[in-house]
């Protein structure tokens, strides 16, 4: 594979993957922390791999899929801890996390006196940035080579 044709994959994945984040949590929290934490992360990463595309252009990209590998399943536990149901969040109730919801343990709409999974919904926060950070590593360890 090319650099620009990584280059593009890579543009695709993130446009699909944020999409997918915001649908997967389609909640007030949700977006905020998205747009606040990852939007800017994927930003810099855009901007810095098609700088490095511009320059290696006529190279071939040497990907190591194991670590992407890492990136889906962190991406697959962000969205599980992502929340789900905010009902009431604007008055201080907490959020339930997606894997509380998709478990059946909470309800996906409306208010609920069920006990929250504290620490899935506490730790949403870090697994967005770690995901994040895989993926900056996992491009980091994206070498080139000639043709």
């Amino acid at each position: 594979m090319t650099m620009v044709e990584l280059g593009w994959a890579l543009t695709g994945y993130i446009f699909v993957s944020f999409i997918l984040f915001l649908i997967t949590s389609f909640t007030t929290l949700g977006w905020i922390i998205y747009g606040l934490i990852l939007l800017p992360i994927y930003s810099i990463i855009l901007l810095v791999w098609w700088l490095i595309v511009w320059q290696n252009h006529t190279k071939r990209a040497r990907i190591r899929y194991w670590i992407w590998g890492i990136v889906l399943v962190l991406q697959i536990l962000t969205i599980l801890a992502s929340p789900g149901n905010c009902y009431g969040w604007n008055q201080g109730t907490r959020c339930y996390s997606n894997l509380q919801i998709f478990l059946g343990h909470a309800p996906r709409n409306g208010p609920s006196n069920i006990s929250h999974w504290k620490p899935v919904e506490n730790n949403f926060h870090i697994l967005v940035l770690a995901y994040g950070a895989s993926v900056v590593v996992a491009l980091s360890c994206t070498s080139t080579e000639k043709n």
